[in-house]
């Protein structure tokens, strides 16, 4: 069951996110748990068809720890490599980025939109709409909740007020998890392997330079632009030593 558009009243209105919280726990204890199932029970109970989790890492910025489908994590890795996007505003700006068609971000993210548009060339459309809702917890911030929707148009406020309440028991879960045991938290909080690929690259490249973490992680960035890849392909080839800095 979506989440409906028919409540005119205030009284609707809560029990209808009244029932996609309680809609929402209950598939996400089905799939089992994990930042990827998170993923999967927005899509089910949001009216979504995609999600994606972005988690702060220090000195590499947003990452994505985990998608619905191979769409959004093709636009979550573009959002890494550019350095740029939605969730990286919603995330500075601590209030949801609404994006109405992601074929026209030019103006405002034309890094983004470059690497939107080489991923398009070579064959993988991406399109639709899209809003990115900060992950908070007061002035803490974890990351963002991206969802997708696949038609074009601007996010209506039903989805936005859904997609805040849905941030919230997302940001519960993953305080949850971490505060229950060391198990618990390894199944919400475990890095993914191209998040850690990255973060050896950066200190490889940090090695061979003797620069800042910073600098090394956007020389990574740098050169993932510069040839039409993505961060994570060019820290697996540092990591291989198929690429290095200092020659």
């Amino acid at each position: 069951m979506k989440v409906r558009r028919n409540g005119v009243g205030q009284f609707d209105q809560l029990t209808d996110e009244f029932l996609s919280a309680l809609e929402f726990l209950t598939k996400l204890s089905a799939e089992g748990g994990g930042m990827t199932a998170l993923c999967g029970a927005c899509v089910r109970v949001l009216p979504v068809q995609r999600a994606a989790i972005l988690i702060q890492e220090r000195d590499a910025g947003l990452q994505p720890w985990a998608t619905s489908d191979s769409v959004a994590a093709r636009v979550e890795a573009v959002q890494a490599t550019a350095g740029q996007g939605p969730a990286m505003d919603a995330v500075d700006a601590g209030v949801p980025v609404l994006v109405a068609d992601l074929a026209e971000t030019d103006v405002r993210w034309p890094g983004f939109a470059d690497e939107l548009n080489r991923v398009a060339v070579a064959g993988a459309v991406v399109a639709g709409s899209m809003v990115a809702v900060p992950l908070q917890l007061g002035v803490v911030r974890f990351g963002a909740l991206d969802l997708y929707r696949v038609e074009p148009g601007k996010p209506e406020p039903y989805v936005i007020s859904a997609g805040l309440h849905i941030a919230d028991l997302v940001i519960a879960q993953l305080v949850a998890g971490s505060a229950k045991s060391v198990h618990a938290a390894a199944q919400w909080w475990d890095q993914p392997l191209t998040s850690r690929t990255i973060h050896q690259a950066a200190g490889i490249v940090l090695a061979q330079l003797d620069i800042r973490a910073p600098d090394a992680y956007a020389r990574l960035r740098a050169y993932a632009f510069a040839h039409g890849l993505s961060l994570s392909e060019v820290a697996a080839l540092v990591v291989d030593d198929r690429i290095r800095f200092d020659i």
